[in-house]
């Protein structure tokens, strides 16, 4: 498979949808390697023979599934994630090494999101900005959405990276603007915001 490079510190191993798998992102920052998730299909960890510093972006499978083909010289994860993966150093705030910054970031996809900031630059995001799927509508949880919103508007980086988006790279301030959108929607005393799927 392919490494994409966005710059030159930053690549990527593009995500698959059969087998479902997310983006990998690979991040040099001097003398050591990155990766924001790991993946599910097998033959993405072809080229990722070294030792790697890793941060899983939540604990669904498609982000998980390489972590045992991994060589890990260390591991970041939630709360939730250890509870899957069983193992990491649990990150429950924001923490800094060097150029990269990994912080909390909630979601109404999945509980227990880490985002990964590189260089004030780039951020990595995962599939934090989706919603959940439910009963044939986008359901976003009002509290979880604000306060994401918070995060996200706290960065440095002007572009967002996001996992499943074609070509990975979003500006923040249209992410940013998309989501109060959808935060504005929120009925007064609803905890949820339900959008139909068209």
């Amino acid at each position: 498979m392919a490494l994409i490079s966005i710059d030159d510190t930053i690549q990527f191993i593009e995500a698959t949808e059969d087998p479902l798998s997310a983006d990998i992102g690979i991040v040099r920052d001097r003398d050591r390697i990155w990766l924001y998730d790991v993946g599910s299909r097998p033959e993405a960890v072809a080229e990722l023979t070294g030792e790697y510093r890793v941060v899983l972006s939540h604990f669904h499978a498609d982000h998980v599934g390489n972590l045992d083909r991994i060589k890990t010289a260390a591991l970041y994860v939630s709360d939730q994630s250890f509870a899957h993966v069983g193992r990491g150093t649990i990150l429950r705030q924001a923490q800094s090494f060097g150029e990269i910054r990994v912080f909390p970031l909630p979601s109404s996809h999945a509980k227990g999101c880490l985002g990964m900031e590189v260089g004030g630059k780039y951020a990595f995001v995962g599939d934090a900005l989706y919603s959940r799927l439910r009963e044939g509508c986008y359901v976003f949880n009002a509290q979880l959405l604000q306060e994401e919103i918070a995060v996200l508007s706290r960065l440095q980086a002007p572009w967002l990276l996001v996992s499943h988006f074609k070509g990975l790279i979003r500006e923040r301030e249209t992410v940013l603007r998309e989501l109060k959108a959808i935060y504005e929607l929120r009925e007064r005393n609803q905890a949820e915001i339900r959008i139909p799927i068209a």
